[in-house]
């Protein structure tokens, strides 16, 4: 064996023993699951959050641009603790799914497969990031929070 080498280094991937990164998969697997039913189970519970991605919006009329804010603003403003939850949920099962990817690719990748690989990851990172963002600015907006806040209390007096 040469200098540096140990008897199992075919099972290492950039200097980790291959094992730690199959449990650390595992591991992302079931979190990635766990959310995924916790997603299902809240859509099932409260019903879809209206959202309309940035491509599918910037196709519409200016008049359907219109009608979607509005439709979109009033759900957040009407139920935002669980449109933020819906948000919140998205961006957590949108990084995890990176996160597999990352662990289980493969380290065979041709140039192009990689760069392919590497745009569709910042693709995916970037609807994490939005729909984080989406749920700060839910979270953010004083009216939102008062609204929230007399519908918890008129709750809790019903």
């Amino acid at each position: 064996m040469g200098k540096g080498r140990t008897a199992c280094s075919a099972c290492h991937w950039n200097g980790i023993h291959m094992d730690s990164r199959v449990r650390e998969a595992v591991l992302i697997d079931e979190a990635s699951a766990a959310v995924k039913a916790a997603m299902q189970s809240f859509d099932g519970t409260f019903g879809n959050v209206p959202f309309c991605n940035s491509t599918d919006f910037g196709m519409l009329s200016a008049e359907d641009q219109l009608d979607v804010q509005k439709t979109e603003m009033a759900h957040y403003r009407d139920r935002p603790d669980v449109s933020a939850v819906h948000f919140c949920l998205t961006s957590a099962h949108a990084l995890l799914e990176i996160s597999q990817t990352l662990l289980r690719q493969s380290t065979q990748l041709s140039p192009q497969e990689q760069e392919r690989t590497w745009k569709r990851l910042a693709e995916d990172a970037k609807v994490a990031g939005r729909a984080a963002y989406r749920a700060v600015l839910i979270l953010s907006d004083p009216s939102v929070a008062r609204l929230a806040a007399n519908d918890r209390a008129r709750a809790a007096t019903a």
